[in-house]
């Protein structure tokens, strides 16, 4: 199997859009260098036809009638209304090739010991961090050590009725879904007659459940998730060479640290990969305000976890029935966002709505609502945010 770079994968995402879209496709896999889980990424607005101006799954029509379209929706039934998570880690599991120890019982264990010590707990704040900076959901922080600190000194500072005050003002989160990630890591040594090949991967396999019915729930489903190695650096960099069955040069696969830096990345590698389906899964939405030209206003921002350079769909609802009208770029400010509709639904809904825009401002009424729905990660995002950035 070739194992090429990493430089360049986000970079020739265009390309690989048109490759590996189909007609009525709203987002595009980027695939890994060891052929292993790929990242998903929403389409730009530019690559959309008119048969791609759908609705995207798993968007929820249900519960419009529980929102009441201010800037933070409390109640969980409006499909506006931002999630809350809790997520856990289970046991990290190892499972290094037994077959090692009668080529080296050295090289069995030294391996086994690095990666037997990864830490599960740097892995949680890890995924709390990555899925709170994109606002869609609410995460419930499992730190306790770090709160419990900090509240110490705050207490110190500005004393406990000025705490108690805050703390009361403050309405207590209820948890919609529990998030828990297990996590099976495998290693093994491919010998060679003057170098060696340390290889390694992690497999994530995540669950949500109903903390209130203990249901283990079908959506948002996100999978199971692997990554090797061979996907955050080269394949060359991994070559050891053995003497006298113990570690001599090369990749130093008996050092944590050394170990430890290669298995962060492949989690980060990983955590990226899991929110971009959860993303797609559970998508930012908004009301439009009004249509001016191909200028759309929405009422939602980055309070509502909409991302630079949205890919929404704009449609239209009314009296239960959902009629796309069509897609558009979008910026957020903190509570509201611009956009524009770079393409529109070849149907005479849209047609309507755009004539109108055309003359003047549409202004859509109660009976007939507009609302915008992300389609993805835009492919910017990851770029600038995550680990998949192009290197060199």
């Amino acid at each position: 199997m070739k194992f090429s770079r990493i430089a360049g994968l986000v970079t020739a995402a265009i390309a690989l859009a048109g490759c590996q879209s189909n007609q009525g496709s709203q987002t595009y896999s980027v695939e890994s260098n060891a052929g292993n889980s790929s990242l998903i990424i929403g389409k730009s607005a530019h690559e959309f036809s008119s048969e791609d101006i759908e609705v995207p799954a798993y968007f929820n029509t249900q519960g419009l009638q529980f929102c009441t379209y201010e800037a933070e929706e409390k109640d969980t039934r409006c499909p506006l209304a931002k999630k809350t998570i809790r997520l856990y880690f289970g046991d990290v599991k190892t499972d290094v090739n037994e077959n090692l120890q009668g080529k080296s019982a050295d090289v069995f264990n030294s391996m086994h010991s690095s990666i037997g010590k990864f830490q599960t707990k740097a892995l949680e704040n890890t995924l709390e961090n990555q899925f709170a900076g994109v606002n869609r959901f609410r995460i419930l922080t499992r730190d306790t050590a770090s709160v419990n600190a900090a509240m110490e000194e705050i207490l110190a500072d500005e004393g406990a009725v000025n705490v108690a005050k805050k703390a009361g003002s403050r309405g207590k989160l209820s948890t919609d879904y529990i998030m828990k990630v297990d996590v099976l890591k495998t290693a093994d040594m491919l010998f060679g007659s003057t170098q060696s090949l340390f290889q390694t991967s992690m497999e994530m396999t995540t669950g949500v459940i109903d903390p209130y019915t203990r249901e283990k729930l079908s959506y948002p489903n996100i999978g199971k998730i692997r990554v090797s190695n061979f996907d955050v650096r080269d394949k060359d960099s991994y070559t050891t060479v053995i003497a006298n069955g113990d570690y001599y040069r090369g990749f130093n696969y008996t050092s944590g640290k050394d170990v430890d830096a290669v298995l962060n990345e492949m989690s980060s590698r990983g955590f990226d990969i899991m929110l971009t389906r959860l993303l797609k899964e559970m998508p930012a939405t908004a009301q439009v305000m009004g249509i001016k030209g191909d200028r759309i206003s929405l009422d939602r921002g980055q309070n509502a976890g909409v991302l630079p350079n949205e890919t929404m769909v704009v449609f239209e609802y009314s009296a239960g029935f959902v009629e796309p009208i069509g897609v558009a770029t979008v910026n957020p400010s903190q509570q509201s966002a611009q956009g524009k509709i770079v393409r529109w639904k070849d149907s005479s809904t849209a047609d309507e709505v755009k004539d109108i825009a055309e003359k003047g401002i549409y202004r859509p009424d109660r009976q007939r609502r507009i609302f915008a729905v992300s389609v993805g990660v835009p492919m910017e995002f990851m770029k600038e945010r995550s680990t998949w950035a192009a290197k060199g």
